[in-house]
């Protein structure tokens, strides 16, 4: 690296939330970009990465309090901003609501070849 390279800048862009698809957990996707400024503060090098982050939600029951849950989530995680408090909302109602059957389906399936 060169020895005019003073600084590091990163800055981090929200992205979008989803369901995770066996987990009880949300993801989070997310960009950060870095930079690296000389002297001046000019950009002399940058670098871009889409990242991912997974909040495991192992107390979501059916007795849950979905809105509490979401509060709880969007204070925690830096990365979801306040405003999206209803699509967390309804991210954890949906996982809330989803059927565990996936994985006894594929089980059944592999005890009729057996």
């Amino acid at each position: 690296m060169d020895t005019d390279a003073r600084y590091l800048k990163r800055k981090v862009k929200a992205g979008s939330l989803d369901v995770h698809p066996t987990e009880k957990a949300l993801v989070v996707n997310y960009e950060l970009e870095a930079t690296i400024l000389g002297e001046l503060g000019d950009p002399m090098l940058g670098d871009r990465k889409e990242c991912q982050k997974i909040i495991r939600l192992k107390s979501l029951n059916n007795q849950t309090d979905i809105s509490t849950l979401a509060n709880e989530v969007i204070t925690k995680c830096k990365l979801i901003h306040p405003s999206k408090l209803p699509e967390v909302e309804q991210l954890l109602y949906y996982l809330q609501n989803r059927k565990e059957k996936t994985l006894q389906k594929s089980d059944e399936n592999f005890d009729s070849l057996r």
